[in-house]
């Protein structure tokens, strides 16, 4: 009885349990349900993607495109090569363009450019110059025939009421019987000698205004002398006139050297060593770059070499003055140099009154009256300030026996010559 009681229990039991198990189809049609819902999703999301996808792609397509584009090495390369190029090019433009200016400006091209330039500058003063000739009469050998010493150059530098005043060459004034200025139009007038330097070389000629004609008058510049810069190594000079023999020349250099000197008696005179090649018959003027006078050239200059040298104007204005004048000079015949503290001797004349004084080679000149005198130039302008048949006091320093120097006054006579 009990087993068919336990038996319908488990029967039922199974019942629960077969009505649990048969609930599950329902189950699986929901799930099946929920799996076609998800997937009709999947599907509704899907197809909206890639009609989204399809519709974005071209336009990201055609942005990556550019920007591919743009970054692409191979066409970069191409436009830097193409850029490196187009600057070389540019470079070599111009370069070529400086080298043909370079080339427009070559060294002869620059040398005819500078010489036109010198020409233009030299061109007011080329009126200031004349020809000098000499004319000499020799008894003895040609039969009272006249005979020409050669042109000189000349150089107007003053001019009065009635004449001009030029500044020349001595040329053997003892036997000069004539002397013609020639002027830059051809025209030939008599001139007159009023003295000359031995130790310079230099003359003043004067010829009259009435002499010339009016044309020959207005075309004349008269050069100032009195404002003349002496001149300094390594400037820059223009030499006009004669300078190498030929005449009508211009030429232009620079001051190689202003260390030599030129003796003459109670006096000294710096000489300006020039590179410009000249010979000793050279004659004519210097100028600066402005075109003012500011040298004489030196004949037969006993300087080494060809080239020209000259004598600087602004040493000179005192014996031009005196030139000018006709006026003989003070004398006492002493050859020396300017040592700082005084004069050296290094000669006195033969004869002289500094020789009859008593003073000698080796002597150093402190003072001149009681005045220190530093330079050669300074002694002679004071002497040119004394009279003829005057006395003046020089305090001389000389070695004694032992070596040292000692003091002493010396009277010197004045002359002239």
């Amino acid at each position: 009885m009990k087993q068919d009681i336990n038996k319908r229990k488990d029967t039922r039991e199974y019942q629960f349990i077969q009505e649990t198990i048969k609930k599950q189809p329902r189950e699986r049609r929901s799930m099946a349900c929920r799996l076609l819902a998800i997937a009709g999703c999947g599907v509704l999301f899907g197809g909206c993607a890639a009609v989204t996808f399809a519709g974005v792609f071209p336009v990201l397509a055609d942005k990556e495109e550019d920007t591919q584009q743009k970054i692409e090495l191979t066409e970069t390369s191409t436009m830097e090569k193409a850029e490196a190029v187009s600057e070389a090019q540019t470079v070599e433009s111009e370069e070529t363009e400086q080298m043909s200016e370079e080339t427009a400006k070559s060294p002869l091209a620059f040398y005819e450019e500078t010489y036109k330039e010198v020409l233009k500058v030299s061109q007011e003063s080329q009126k200031s110059l004349v020809s000098v000739r000499g004319i000499s009469k020799d008894e003895d050998l040609l039969d009272n025939s006249y005979l020409q010493q050669g042109d000189s150059e000349g150089l107007i530098f003053l001019e009065t009421d009635t004449q001009f005043y030029i500044l020349t060459y001595e040329e053997e004034l003892e036997n000069l019987q004539e002397l013609q200025i020639i002027f830059a139009d051809g025209s030939t007038v008599t001139g007159e000698i009023c003295k000359g330097d031995e130790d310079t070389g230099l003359a003043v000629a004067t010829v009259k205004k009435s002499l010339l004609s009016d044309s020959t008058r207005e075309d004349i510049v008269v050069s100032d002398l009195t404002n003349a810069q002496e001149p300094e190594q390594s400037d820059m000079v223009i030499a006009i006139g004669s300078p190498a023999g030929d005449s009508d020349a211009v030429v232009y250099g620079m001051v190689t050297s202003v260390s030599e000197k030129l003796e003459a008696a109670d006096t000294e005179y710096e000489v300006l060593s020039t590179d410009m090649q000249g010979n000793k018959d050279g004659s004519g003027v210097l100028l600066d770059i402005s075109g003012n006078v500011t040298g004489m050239i030196l004949k037969e200059s006993e300087s080494d070499g060809d080239n020209i040298h000259a004598i600087a104007v602004s040493q000179i204005l005192p014996l031009v003055e005196r030139l000018a004048n006709g006026e003989k000079a003070r004398y006492t015949g002493i050859y020396g140099t300017g040592i700082g503290q005084g004069l050296y001797i290094e000669r006195t004349e033969k004869d002289s009154p500094a020789m009859k004084a008593g003073l000698q080679c080796g002597d150093i000149i402190s003072k001149i009256d009681g005045n220190l005198t530093e330079s050669m130039q300074s002694y002679y302008t004071y002497l040119q300030t004394k009279k003829a048949g005057e006395k003046i006091t020089l305090t001389v320093l000389r070695k004694n026996s032992r070596g040292d120097y000692v003091e002493k006054d010396y009277k010197v006579l004045v002359e002239e010559r």
